[in-house]
């Protein structure tokens, strides 16, 4: 019998592969005229969150969370798309309801007393397109989600 030959762990090397995703989103970023630096709000090991602005008082939230386990990093962008009245609130969550079913590649959510538009995907080979994609998906169809409900509620 031969022996069987060991190998000192110190030999093994862990290699990741795929972009980083932070740089991805910097180069989005920069690739629309945005500057990451301005636009950054929270860096921490875990996690990495912009506000880039859309118009007057309005911002696209992007963030990346667990980017300390780089095949669970996830990329969520994100609008404000209206506040939920307190008169109105059934009809205008219904109303949410019904356009939701509409959405292409995005969905709506109830945050606080905010309904947000967003997208939500794993950062496992994206690549600065798709992060561009998204974005296109979450700014065009915002103005006729926001008219949809309105239109919906009344």
């Amino acid at each position: 019998m031969s022996k069987v030959r060991k190998l000192s762990p110190a030999r093994i090397r862990k290699i990741t592969g795929g972009k980083d995703p932070t740089r991805l989103v910097e180069e989005f970023m920069i690739r629309r005229g945005f500057d990451p630096e301005e636009c950054i709000q929270q860096r921490t090991s875990d996690l990495a969150q912009w506000l880039v602005p859309l118009g007057e008082e309005e911002d696209l939230e992007i963030t990346l969370e667990g980017l300390t386990r780089p095949p669970e990093t996830t990329l969520y962008m994100g609008v404000n798309v209206l506040s939920v009245p307190l008169r109105d609130t059934q009809r205008v969550l219904y109303a949410a309801l019904a356009v939701a079913d509409t959405l292409i590649g995005a969905k709506l959510s109830l945050v606080n007393y905010d309904i947000v538009l967003s997208v939500t995907s794993y950062t496992g080979n994206m690549g600065v397109d798709d992060i561009d994609y998204f974005y296109e998906l979450i700014t065009r169809q915002k103005g006729s989600v926001l008219e949809a409900i309105s239109e919906e509620a009344s």
